[in-house]
């Protein structure tokens, strides 16, 4: 029994990473929205110095996520390690593929479906167990020694990314990126949390 419940978290964690690296590459790569976080650094780094996003993914994450051992466990690191292997791999597949979506002329409609498929993939990893990436593991370390909670660690770092952005990308673009991120943050919580009382009764 407990060899299935594994298998099923690990499935829906590969599930998550499969619908966050195709919105990352297919909405917000291609369309000059970012992200809060090591997401959101990521596409900075690919914009400005042209660096893979999938090694620069696993060299970040793998980092984060080897400080997050200590608090969190054995079963937490190799959900996440697993996440953050997947989103990598995902992403350079779809990256080799090229865009499955055209480029839409309309900002507010790739603006949600940005923060739809990035919350909902997020959402997926975190409510299964793991770190969708370091950023996650990072915020929960941060909230377990510091006074800050969790939703306030996420603001800041987010902002920080997104005011460095402007590096690469217009004050119209920050402005769509930042209703993106709270979509998903907003998608994240109803995830984590849907039926949440339920699943503990089981």
């Amino acid at each position: 029994m407990e060899k299935r419940t594994h298998a099923k978290h690990i499935i829906l964690i590969l599930l998550g990473s499969l619908i966050l690296s195709f919105g990352i590459y297919n909405l917000n790569y291609q369309n000059n929205i970012t992200e809060g976080g090591v997401l959101g650094l990521l596409l900075l780094l690919k914009n400005l110095f042209n660096i893979e996003l999938s090694v620069a993914n696993l060299i970040i994450d793998t980092a984060l996520l080897i400080m997050a051992y200590k608090f969190f466990g054995k079963q937490f690191l190799i959900y996440s390690i697993i996440a953050t292997f997947s989103f990598s791999t995902f992403y350079e597949v779809f990256e080799s593929i090229g865009p499955l979506i055209p480029v839409l002329n309309s900002k507010f409609i790739v603006t949600i479906l940005s923060g739809l498929f990035v919350g909902v993939g997020v959402g997926i990893i975190v409510r299964n167990g793991a770190a969708a990436g370091g950023d996650d593991a990072l915020a929960m370390v941060i909230s377990k020694i510091t006074s800050l909670n969790i939703g306030n660690v996420y603001m800041i770092g987010d902002v920080a990314v997104l005011m460095l952005s402007l590096t690469y990308l217009s004050v119209y673009d920050i402005f769509w990126s930042l209703i993106a991120v709270n979509i998903s943050g907003r998608t994240i919580d109803f995830i984590y949390n849907f039926n949440k009382s339920k699943l503990v009764k089981v």
